[in-house]
Formats: structure tokens, C-alpha cells, sequence
């Protein structure tokens, strides 16, 4: 036989039939001992193999050896293993009965019993567990666990916090960062993301922290961390999740390579790409109706009914924003943005930059795809920075809104918030304090109106302007928003 020492560096299969037969010729409870333990090992190893009716079989040579609680131990954790919670449940209550300092065994008769949703039963255990061993953090994650589940948040965040100040592991760091980002405490949930990657690098961590900071309205952050899991982690919802990223930031080629990568759980996306990259075609939008018919008798009703119709009443409108006819010069045949040409234009100006972007949304027609491709080109070489991303998303949602869905103003308002909830929940929880706490009356607002020099402040004054409901004659024209209320109304 080897030395105990040296037992490490040899398969397990030859030390435990060497084992085996050293026990036949020398039955004592020394080695009795080795040849159970590791008789021990080999089941674990059959059951991460999936290889059950072998790993029953080893149990039974190891109870014919030396019974003890641990028998009863693994075989609870084959039963759980094979689903059958009931019998997982007898035997692991059985091993705790033989041993009742053993807390791992409390730990995995809470875990089944988890499984099978009585969550009481299932925190007594895993309190029990850890309260045998209070270096041991895991019963606290799993308690934290079955409070998430059963939407005791606060209960969940106390315990996942206490797991952290035993043991500051990567899984704790995740729930908890879920947890934050359920309850839309996307700041605390980003934080909390961040400490867990720098105790260890984890992907499924950076997934999460992903969305978080597409929530917070950090999308070039999101975009890097997406692309690094894509190198490295690739998975389809990691590529699902780079390819709607990328079309929002008009990166629509890289887009579409990422969705199609994403397969056919993801489709339905990767149709809706292709009508960006490719163009209208039928054989797309006839799969795409798989999907989201919605989507696609909207697109028909559009392009084949209502465009020369819209597009009319478009050509009628006193369009007052001077960068039109520059826009037009960059555009091709089809009113798309050139992207080369537009991005050698110079503007400094905050309404200027406006304008380009406004102009080359009306200069795109009726065409719903090309006003948004438009919108986000324009939006991308002029400002590049995240919060371009809430402004032309809520202009394309008014803008829709009023040319083909003729909304109120009101049900305006509360699309835009859903689509900043989405992508600025920031931003939108500081319009809903404004719409909510802050506004007063049109008369006022004009009173004591100062242009916008930034994007966040646009965005809050576009949608308090909205909220008064204006009519045509009470906006100052003299102003760069009252001008745009102005195309609105006139739409």
C-alpha cells in the first residue's frame, strides 16, 4: 500500500480496490476507516457523473463496511439527486438523528426541503446548520434564498448581508445584486456587482452588472463588459443581450452578427435586425409573424397603406428647423443619413445638434425603420455619450406616438417613462418627481423658461411641456422647444 501522503497522486479506482484488499486479509477499524472514506469519494465522484445505480452500489459496500451517519447522508443526497425529495428527506433527518453536530447535513436537509417549498421547515435547518458552525456562510445564503422567493426582500437582504460578513463569496455577491436590481435599487446593485467581480471574476456577475448599468442608462459600460463576455463567456443570452445593445447604439452590422450567434431561442430579435440591415423583405416579416404579428401588421399597414398618405401630411408641415436642407444633402436616395458625410458636419451648438437630429427624423418620411435609424446615427456621431440614448428614445416614442398612433399627450408621457424606466431609471424617476411634485402651470413655465444646455434637462422640460397639453398659440416660438412642440402639435 502507498503512503496515506502519497495517496493524493493515484487514481481513485486503484486506491480503493487496493484498499479493498488490503481489508480482506486485515479487517480493523483502520482500515476499515480508509476504505469507507474513500468508498466515500468514489460516490461522490459516480454521482457528479451522473452514474446512479453505480453510486447506490458503492453506498452499500460502505455500509457493509462500517454503517454510520454518513450512509444515510449520501443516500439523501442521491434521492435528491434523482428527485424523489420525500426519501431525500427520511434519510438526511436519519443522518442528522445519528449525528446532531453535523451541519452539513442540516445544510443539505434544508436545501431539500427547499425543493420541495416548505420554506418554514427549510429556515429552521439552515439556521440550525449555522448555528453549528458559524464560520459556515451558506445556510445564510440559502435563507436569503428562500425569503427572495417567497418576496420577504428586506428578510433576504438582512441574510445575504450577514453571509457577506462571514464569508465574502462571489454567489452571495450575485443574489444579493439581483436582489437590488428586483427592487430597482439599481445604484446599490451595481455597487454590489462590482465588489463581488473584484473579490473574483465571475461571468455570470458581469451579465448581471450589464443590465444593471443598461438600467442606470450606462450603456457604453454595459457594451464593454457584454463584448468581453462575448470573447469569453459566450453563451446565447450573452449574445442576445450584445445584439440589442449594439442596434440601440446604431451599431446595426455588429448587431446582427451577435443575434444570429444567439440562435433560434432568439429569433424573433434576430428577424427584427435583418429588417434593418437587409431591408423590408417578405420572407422576413412572413417569419417574423411567428412572432410578434403586432409588430409586422403595423409595418404593412404603414409602409403599404398609410405611407404616401403620411408622408403628404408630412411634405404640409411648416418644418422650422434650419439644418433640414443641410440634412438633406447627407442623406441618399432613400432619405437614409450617409453615415460618412454626416459625421464630417461641425456643431457646438446644443439646439443645433438638435436640429440635425430632428431633421433627419422628418426627412426619413413615413418609413418607421429609417426614422429610427436616422435618429440613432445622428444621435451617435453628435453627442456620444449614454444620455443621447434617453433622448432619442423618448423623441422616437412622441414622434411615433403622434404620426402613426395619433396618441394624447398624456399617454405620450406615460410611454416615455415606461421607455426611460427601461433605459434611464434615473432619469425617469426624476421626471416623475417633476410631473408628480414639481410642475406648475404652463403660465410659469414660460415665465420662468431658460433654454436647456444639456440632455437630462431637455428631456425633463419636453416632458413637463407635454404635461400642459399646449395648444399651438401658447407656445413661445421664439424658443428652440417651442418650435419642436410646435412640429409635434402640427403632426
Amino acid at each position: 500500500m502507498p503512503l496515506i501522503t502519497e495517496i493524493d497522486r493515484i487514481p481513485l479506482d486503484v486506491i480503493v480496490r487496493g484498499l479493498e484488499a488490503q481489508y480482506s486479509v486485515e479487517k480493523t477499524d483502520y482500515w476499515a476507516t480508509y476504505l469507507v472514506y474513500f468508498y466515500y469519494e468514489k460516490f461522490k465522484k459516480l454521482l457528479n457523473e451522473q452514474k446512479y445505480e453505480e453510486a447506490r452500489k458503492i453506498l452499500e459496500k460502505a455500509k457493509n463496511v462500517l454503517y454510520d451517519y454518513r450512509y444515510h447522508f449520501y443516500y439523501g443526497l442521491l434521492f435528491a439527486k434523482l428527485g424523489d425529495y420525500d426519501n431525500a428527506e427520511i434519510e438526511l433527518k436519519q443522518a442528522v438523528s445519528l449525528n446532531p453536530n453535523f451541519y452539513i447535513g442540516f445544510y443539505e436537509l434544508g436545501n431539500v426541503l427547499y425543493l420541495k417549498k416548505d420554506y418554514d421547515e427549510a429556515i429552521e435547518m439552515y439556521m440550525k446548520a449555522f448555528e453549528l458552525n458559524k464560520e459556515f456562510s451558506l445556510p445564510l445564503l440559502k435563507i436569503g434564498d428562500t425569503y427572495f422567493e417567497n418576496g420577504q426582500f428586506k428578510d433576504a437582504e438582512i441574510a445575504y448581508k450577514s453571509a457577506l460578513k462571514i464569508e465574502k463569496l462571489p454567489q452571495v455577491y450575485l443574489r444579493l445584486g439581483v436582489l437590488y436590481n428586483e427592487l430597482q435599487k439599481f445604484e446599490k446593485a451595481e455597487k454590489i456587482f462590482r465588489d463581488g467581480l473584484s473579490v473574483e471574476y465571475k461571468p455570470e456577475i458581469a451579465y448581471n452588472l450589464s443590465y444593471t448599468l443598461i438600467r442606470l442608462g450606462k450603456h457604453f459600460q454595459a457594451l464593454q463588459i457584454l463584448k468581453e463576455l462575448a470573447n469569453n463567456y459566450p453563451t446565447p443570452e450573452v449574445y442576445n443581450e450584445l445584439g440589442l445593445l449594439q442596434k440601440n447604439l446604431g451599431l446595426y452590422e455588429d448587431a446582427e452578427e451577435n443575434l444570429k450567434l444567439a440562435g433560434e431561442e432568439y429569433e424573433e430579435n434576430y428577424l427584427k435586425i435583418l429588417l434593418y440591415t437587409k431591408g423590408y423583405d417578405h420572407k422576413i416579416l412572413d417569419k417574423l409573424t411567428k412572432y410578434d404579428p403586432e409588430y409586422v401588421d403595423f409595418l404593412k399597414k404603414v409602409l403599404f397603406k398609410l405611407k404616401d398618405k403620411l408622408e403628404e401630411k408630412l411634405s404640409n408641415i411648416n418644418f422650422q428647423f434650419d439644418e433640414l436642407e443641410k440634412v438633406f444633402d447627407l442623406t441618399d436616395e432613400k432619405g437614409e443619413i450617409i453615415l460618412d458625410e454626416f459625421s464630417k458636419i461641425e456643431a457646438k451648438d446644443f439646439n443645433q445638434k438638435l436640429s440635425y437630429i430632428i431633421s433627419s427624423a422628418y426627412i426619413a418620411g413615413a418609413d418607421p425603420i429609417l426614422i429610427e435609424k436616422n435618429l440613432v446615427k445622428t444621435s451617435m456621431v453628435l453627442f456620444k455619450i449614454d444620455k443621447i440614448v434617453s433622448f432619442y428614445k423618448v423623441f422616437q416614442i412622441i414622434y411615433f406616438g403622434r404620426l402613426f398612433e395619433k396618441l394624447n399627450f398624456e399617454d405620450l408621457i406615460d410611454k416615455s417613462l415606461e421607455v426611460l424606466s427601461e433605459y434611464d431609471f434615473p432619469l425617469m424617476k426624476k421626471a416623475q418627481h417633476m410631473l408628480e411634485i414639481e410642475r406648475t402651470s404652463l403660465e410659469d413655465f414660460w415665465e420662468n423658461y431658460t433654454e436647456p444646455n444639456d440632455l437630462e434637462e431637455f428631456i425633463l422640460k419636453f416632458l413637463e411641456l407635454l404635461s400642459y397639453e399646449p395648444t399651438q398659440y401658447e407656445l413661445d416660438e421664439n424658443t428652440f422647444l417651442g418650435k419642436l412642440m410646435k412640429f409635434i402639435l402640427n403632426i
